[in-house]
């Protein structure tokens, strides 16, 4: 199982040239040949309070990834906005070498004009049962109930840590650990950039794997 985590560059509003470089990240980690692609919480539209106008994309979005990952037979774990009712979700997909949706999940920690969720699901492919959570979910109370009660082997957390924080620390490092070993599941975190950063976590909390800044993240293990 060969796992490619892309700290990817995201400009805020800017669909056209966060495209262009998702587009490259992704054409340049085929080479070597990975099974999973991991980008990083709403990497294409990037979002700023409270400008939701990135979510009249997702159908494009979907549809852009789905196509590239059909021609391609790899999965793509990645977040958007998505436009629901009245609000909007903050939103990561999981799409299959198929090109279609796999797995959804949308973000439990986020303030009150977002819609939250209140459940985590799990999908199996080849290399056993995935879950995904987004960013801030790595701390929510609820979330370590829902992820101890469904079991995945991987947990997939696509991130956007402010850059107004700084880069992530020792402390800020040592605090995902202990959440990942309360999860209880090998997990994959990266984070957009700036600053950047992706980590690969054993269900332990062992870090197994670092990248810094924008730095793709190559991690190979068994399933």
């Amino acid at each position: 199982m060969r796992v490619a985590l892309i700290p990817m560059r995201v400009k805020t509003g800017d669909f056209n040239t966060n495209w262009a470089e998702f587009k490259k990240r992704f054409d340049d980690v085929l080479a070597y040949n990975p099974d999973f692609l991991v980008f990083p919480e709403y990497c294409l539209t990037g979002f700023e309070e409270w400008d939701f106008s990135g979510a009249e994309l997702y159908d494009e979005i979907v549809k852009r990834v789905s196509s590239l990952v059909r021609k391609n037979g790899v999965y793509v774990v990645f977040g958007l906005l998505e436009p629901y009712k009245n609000c909007v979700y903050n939103s990561a997909l999981l799409i299959s070498r198929n090109g279609e949706v796999l797995l959804k999940h949308r973000k439990f920690q986020e303030p009150y004009k977002f819609c939250t969720s209140n459940t985590v699901r799990t999908a199996r492919t080849e290399y056993g049962k995935v879950a995904i959570i987004i960013c801030g979910d790595l701390y929510n109370k609820r979330i370590l109930k829902w992820v101890r009660r469904k079991r995945p082997d991987y947990l997939f957390v696509p991130m956007e840590y402010s850059p107004d924080y700084g880069q992530p620390n020792e402390e800020d490092v040592e605090a995902m650990a202990e959440r990942v070993k309360l999860l209880g599941a090998k997990a994959f975190i990266v984070n957009s950039y700036p600053p950047g950063g992706a980590w690969v976590f054993d269900a332990d909390g062992t870090l197994l794997a670092s990248a810094e800044g924008d730095k793709t993240l190559l991690w190979e293990g068994q399933p």
